[in-house]
């Protein structure tokens, strides 16, 4: 077996720790096409945590693929291959995997070549909570590589940059505070940077915690506020598009707020066939909430 070099294979979800990888967030995902290429071998510091990934080969279909003993092992059925691995699960809350980390050393293959995938185009950013990095979406949990914020960046054949940690909000009533809203942004994990990527287009779903959670209009009002700064000076050069959530939660709030800048639009959403009877979207509505973003934007 031979090293490959994981760095240029990531998505921005990933950080460097020292002579690791670390993740934090579903979704967080390794992409390369491979040559003569027959296995895989990736070789993770658990720490005993329970990691699963989904994972697509060319066109297939997903597949979860659990890490035993510390290793994640794929076999390729062909001689050339597009591979997609994405972070589905983990044995914790979000909160705890902040603090934790999925900790990646080493990939090994047993012969040809690992290319990465060239991104010439800006990236797609999606920012939220649970909801967009793809939690609870059927009976088997989470599902990132099948969440709206994926869909939307295949349609527009965009690389995706995805910032999103369950239990999030913009107050001190969502039950997470660790990231809060405004580090994520920032880290990738305590301490650590988060890639910067070339973006042009952000789309923000926050206010679903902070409204469960009996979060008052003034105070959503007063961390809406901060927190469009802090966006505006990390995406001070992309549309940003700041959607109401699903259940039409804080809307005054969004629109009063935004006249103080130029550089929002709000997307409407309390219309959109997505039940109010969960708080997770399943696999379906994911998918009418992609086409419902596609017409608005």
């Amino acid at each position: 077996m031979k090293t490959v070099n994981i760095k240029p294979l990531l998505s921005p979800e990933w950080g460097i720790s020292g002579e690791t990888f670390v993740a934090t967030q579903f979704g967080a995902c390794i992409e390369f096409k491979t040559t003569d290429v027959t296995k895989i071998q990736l070789n993770f510091i658990t720490d005993d945590q329970a990691l699963s990934f989904a994972v697509k080969v060319n066109q297939e279909n997903w597949q979860t693929v659990a890490v035993l003993e510390q290793k994640l092992m794929l076999s390729i059925p062909t001689k050339f291959a597009h591979v997609r691995i994405m972070l589905r699960s983990v044995g914790t809350d979000s909160m705890a995997l902040w603090r934790q980390t999925v900790s990646l050393s080493t990939m090994l293959i047993d012969s040809g070549v690992v290319d990465q995938v060239p991104h010439d185009v800006p990236y797609i950013t999606f920012i939220g909570d649970s909801i967009t990095a793809g939690e609870a979406m059927a009976q088997d949990g989470n599902h990132p590589e099948l969440s709206y914020p994926l869909l939307v960046a295949e349609a527009l054949d965009k690389p995706l940059n995805r910032i999103a940690y369950g239990g999030t909000g913009l107050t001190a009533s969502a039950p997470f505070q660790e990231p809060s809203a405004i580090t994520a942004l920032w880290q990738v994990a305590s301490a650590i940077e988060r890639q910067r990527v070339l973006t042009d287009l952000v789309i923000v779903n926050y206010g679903t915690n902070d409204f469960n959670y009996h979060a008052t209009p003034e105070a959503f009002a007063f961390g809406l506020r901060i927190y469009l700064l802090e966006l505006i000076k990390r995406f001070h050069a992309a549309k940003i598009i700041l959607m109401v959530p699903f259940n039409g939660a804080f809307k005054d709030v969004y629109q009063t707020e935004i006249k103080r800048f130029d550089n929002f639009k709000i997307m409407i959403t309390d219309d959109w066939p997505v039940s109010n009877l969960r708080v997770h979207p399943l696999i379906s509505e994911h998918q009418q909430i992609a086409e419902y973003i596609l017409r608005g934007i």
